[in-house]
């Protein structure tokens, strides 16, 4: 049974190199291609040791798989940080900057006060400030109410 030795490209890029006998170079062509891989080159070794045959003689959909598996791991880990570092991170001067100004910017359009803190909170991105926001939205919306029902409007 022959033995090939080959290189192959995943669909993100990456290179898999990897050792396989018993198949003829273009059945091996054809699983490469099955499984999402580009062949690069493809050898016919002479002789393989057994040992490192069976270390080697990984099939490419588990290698392909495991990485693409690692990747979406990394992924993930990274976006938890990102959500943990938002949640932890304070009000800076810069979101009260940003705040006022659009707050301003709705009055000066015309919107009125619920409205504006309603459109202000759908943009924040700061959990903590997005509460305190919305802390004064309802004590806004309850002034209103009270207003209202006391025939002051």
């Amino acid at each position: 049974m022959p033995t090939f030795q080959y290189k192959a490209m995943t669909k993100t890029g990456h290179v898999v190199k990897n050792t396989v006998s018993g198949l003829t170079k273009a059945e091996l062509v054809s699983k490469l291609k099955n499984n999402d891989l580009v062949p690069i080159d493809i050898e016919q070794v002479k002789s393989v040791n057994p040992k490192n045959q069976e270390r080697k003689n990984k099939t490419t959909e588990s290698v392909a798989k495991r990485k693409i598996k690692a990747k979406q791991e990394n992924k993930n880990k990274i976006s938890e940080i990102k959500e943990k570092v938002l949640e932890t991170r304070g009000i800076t001067k810069r979101d009260i900057m940003v705040f006022t100004q659009n707050f301003l910017l709705l009055k000066k359009a015309d919107f009125n006060n619920i409205h504006a803190l309603n459109t202000i909170i759908d943009s924040t991105e700061n959990p903590r400030l997005k509460d305190i926001i919305e802390d004064i939205l309802s004590g806004v919306e309850n002034r209103r109410i009270h207003v209202y029902y006391n025939g002051i409007l």
